[in-house]
């Protein structure tokens, strides 16, 4: 009878022990995880640029400490948790850099896609995008700056998953 009582006890802990098994010692604590580096977040962005009405809206996925984010960006979101909400305005100079017009490149119009316009973006020959920022009956000027290079820009930010490396 004695040993009855050992093998439900043995049972019970198993049935608890496997029942605990999906949490983690932070959801025991009742607190979501915080984002720290090799962190994997999922993220919900809103960029708009103040005065502009260029905004970008998406969802994406980033591993904290591999560069993914902007840097300025990346030390913001260090210590947040599912839910937590942030609005960044960034400088030019924090953001995507001072615009450089010496990133601009006149190549023949001819190596261009047909039906190419002012603005489109495409990517030459060696993988870098750039945006047409004019075109003439034999040549166009290509841009290679990020198209917010020189802006200042505003982030909002919310997270919405966070899974911390084991």
């Amino acid at each position: 009878m004695n040993r009855s009582h050992r093998n439900n006890a043995a049972i019970v802990v198993a049935i608890v022990l496997a029942c605990l098994g999906p949490f983690s010692q932070q959801s025991l604590a009742g607190e979501s995880p915080s984002i720290v580096e090799g962190s994997n977040v999922t993220i919900m962005y809103h960029i708009t640029v103040p005065g502009e009405g260029f905004e970008v809206r998406d969802i994406t996925q980033f591993v904290q400490g591999q560069h993914q984010l902007l840097p300025t960006l990346e030390r913001e979101v260090t210590g947040m948790k599912s839910g937590d909400e942030k609005k960044v305005d960034l400088p030019a100079e924090r953001g995507f850099g001072p615009y450089d017009a010496k990133k601009k490149k006149t190549v023949p119009r001819i190596d261009l896609p047909g039906g190419t316009k002012e603005g489109d973006v495409l990517q030459d020959r060696a993988g870098n995008q750039a945006t047409v920022a004019q075109l003439s009956d034999n040549s166009a000027v290509m841009d290679y700056n990020h198209p917010l290079a020189g802006k200042p820009i505003s982030v909002q930010i919310k997270i919405l998953r966070v899974d911390n490396p084991s």
